[in-house]
């Protein structure tokens, strides 16, 4: 390696970390058990997204006692609050949740899987993906979420109502991988 080598390798490391990779943090009064849960989950949902790299980006976790759904995520902020105390596998479940909306948030291209994953959920073509008004059970945005938790995790959200079809895990693999699903 030559001299001329090194102002190019430290160009790539420059690029490499102002490229947004995926990172997490939370607050320094942070519970430790939950910061390790936080940390270990988000590794395992970074690795099931290989090809989403550079739109997952910095994201924070935190903690709320006052909360009353299990878990929110605010766009703006890119900020995950869940719900504290509650099991280890309750909070994987809503960590990994609210992560499936950040992607939704954070990924310019995921509005172009959207049409192919609500096909395969059984929604019809002019639905919206997160209708106003509608219950839970009924938004596009929350069956994407249930279908994350089974693809991350490997298990569903024994607490969710929502019913996930093969075809829709399938459509999450395959974005998550790079792959352009095709509509059914």
């Amino acid at each position: 390696m030559g001299p001329r080598s090194l102002p190019v390798i430290g160009l790539v490391l420059v690029v490499a970390c102002v490229g947004g990779g995926p990172i997490v943090s939370s607050p320094a009064a942070t519970p430790d058990d939950l910061r390790a849960l936080v940390d270990e989950t988000f590794d395992v949902f970074v690795d099931a997204f290989p090809a989403r790299h550079r739109c997952i980006g910095a994201v924070t976790v935190i903690g709320s006692r006052d909360l009353s759904d299990r878990g929110t995520y605010d766009p703006e902020s890119r900020t995950v609050t869940l719900r504290i105390p509650a099991t280890a596998p309750q909070l994987e479940v809503s960590l990994v949740h609210e992560m499936a909306h950040h992607l939704e948030s954070a990924c310019s291209d995921h509005v172009q899987i959207r049409p192919t994953f609500m096909a395969a959920q059984g929604f019809e073509p002019e639905t919206t993906w997160r209708p106003e008004g509608a219950a839970w059970e009924a938004i596009p945005s929350e069956h994407w979420a249930s279908a994350v938790v089974i693809h991350v995790l490997g298990r569903i959200d024994d607490r969710a109502r929502i019913v996930v079809s093969a075809r829709s895990i399938g459509t999450v693999e395959a974005w998550a991988t790079g792959l352009t699903p095709r509509a059914p």
